[in-house]
């Protein structure tokens, strides 16, 4: 993988084990520049919530791991949202 793009990434300090990791291609003050909120768990691993891509939250061994999904994830969005939506079940309607 080309590790080039990495560098339109960056980590922003939220507290002393999280952060928000945000996209320099986009504005500043757009709300797609936020990525991913990273935390650095208990166990040593790093979780992702991916915010702009709306895929709910993975974990990561390291701080690289994260950058090189994030990169993965921005450089294919298509196909992380390819999936059928999980149908909604539905009751039929009261008879009076």
């Amino acid at each position: 993988m080309d590790h080039e793009g990495i560098h339109q990434l960056v980590l922003t300090p939220l507290a002393e084990r999280s952060w928000r990791l945000c996209d320099r291609n986009v504005e500043r003050g757009d709300a797609a520049s936020l990525v991913a909120y990273v935390e650095l768990l208990e166990t040593g691993t790093y979780e992702a919530v991916w915010v702009s891509l709306g895929l709910g939250a993975a974990r990561y061994a390291s701080l690289e791991a994260v950058f090189l999904a994030a990169m993965e994830l921005l450089d294919h969005p298509c196909g992380t949202r390819s999936f059928k939506p999980a149908p909604i079940p539905h009751r039929p309607p009261a008879r009076s």
